[in-house]
């Protein structure tokens, strides 16, 4: 049917010559007839004239189309380019976003946790020198992710296991990287479900904001503003809690600020990492013994020397994630 359609394109459409002959054949019917004292030198001078204009015309037609031609393939090339970049631009994002989350999972969270991951994420994560040992691989028929503690809520995973994902698997959003369609979550498997983890917030809460109270009336603790209003609103770890009591028990200490390294965790989730000071000459470095003595939980992932914003000599102390909500380690 398309040899057809074009044979009958092309009988519909005569080429230029016959209608430029056709054109000069009615010039001259309609000009034979006219004034007979007109000469025949007269005539060919407007016949011609007439034929240079028809080629003009034909000439400009002809570049018009072959311009034409020449622009489609680039045109269509250049369509094609900006269709493809925003798949481009996708894939790099997605990337980028599953390799911070690859490393801060390395970084930060405990080791020996079971990680429930999407195979992409899963072999990320391998690429990050996590363990195989400590995936759950989630395939497309994997029916929940419970058999893990954390889960890393790519796309993938949001749309296998939708709204339960949140509302009942994995309540708690311990860490998030990127934006948009294409944000990764970090969520914490919370035993028991999403109506315990509900149900212990406010007197997980309570907990800690007494045990800052009992902190902050110790005469051995000295703190900064930002420390004190962590403590009084329940924001601190509560391994940093019986840690820092213990330690205030046997030296002063100066909380300097209470922080963490989890972008774009819930509010839920207190702070486990610390900068801590003190006022006696050997008082860090006894600090350090007495943190590099403690035993799980209250074994911290990070405890070192370093310097506070304003250039004091502090002990950067920090817990792993994911970090227990109430005093007792629930």
């Amino acid at each position: 049917m398309g040899e057809q359609a074009a044979r009958d394109t092309r009988r519909l459409d005569p080429s230029w010559p016959t209608v430029a002959a056709t054109t000069v054949r009615l010039w001259l019917e309609r000009h034979g007839r006219g004034d007979k004292r007109t000469t025949r030198r007269h005539r060919g001078v407007l016949l011609l004239s007439a034929l240079a204009a028809m080629a003009l015309g034909a000439l400009v037609t002809l570049a018009f189309t072959h311009a034409g031609q020449q622009k489609s393939p680039s045109t269509a090339a250049s369509d094609a380019a900006a269709s493809a970049a925003p798949s481009v631009n996708l894939l790099q994002i997605a990337a980028a976003n599953r390799g911070q989350t690859a490393a801060w999972i390395a970084q930060q969270v405990l080791p020996g946790t079971v990680i429930g991951c999407d195979p992409e994420m899963c072999a990320a994560l391998e690429a990050a020198r996590v363990p195989a040992a400590s995936l759950y691989v989630l395939q497309p028929t994997t029916p929940d992710p419970l058999n893990s503690a954390v889960v890393i809520a790519t796309p993938a995973v949001r749309n296998q296991f939708g709204s339960r994902l949140a509302s009942v698997y994995a309540p708690q959003l311990i860490a998030s990287f990127g934006t948009g369609a294409e944000r990764i979550d970090v969520r914490y498997v919370v035993p028991g479900g999403a109506a315990a983890f509900d149900n212990s917030l406010a007197p997980d809460r309570s907990g800690r904001i007494a045990a800052g109270k009992q902190l902050l009336n110790n005469k051995n603790v000295r703190v900064s503003t930002q420390a004190r209003t962590a403590l009084l609103a329940g924001n601190v770890d509560p391994r940093l809690l019986v840690t820092l009591s213990a330690l205030a028990h046997k030296m002063p200490v100066q909380l300097v600020i209470f922080d963490d390294s989890s972008p774009g965790a819930s509010s839920t989730v207190p702070l486990r990492g610390a900068e801590i000071g003190t006022t006696t000459p050997d008082g860090l470095s006894a600090m350090l013994a007495f943190l590099a003595a403690q035993r799980t939980p209250y074994l911290s992932a990070v405890h070192q020397l370093g310097k506070s914003v304003s250039g004091q000599s502090v002990v950067i102390v920090q817990f792993d994630a994911p970090g227990p909500l109430g005093l007792g380690g629930s």
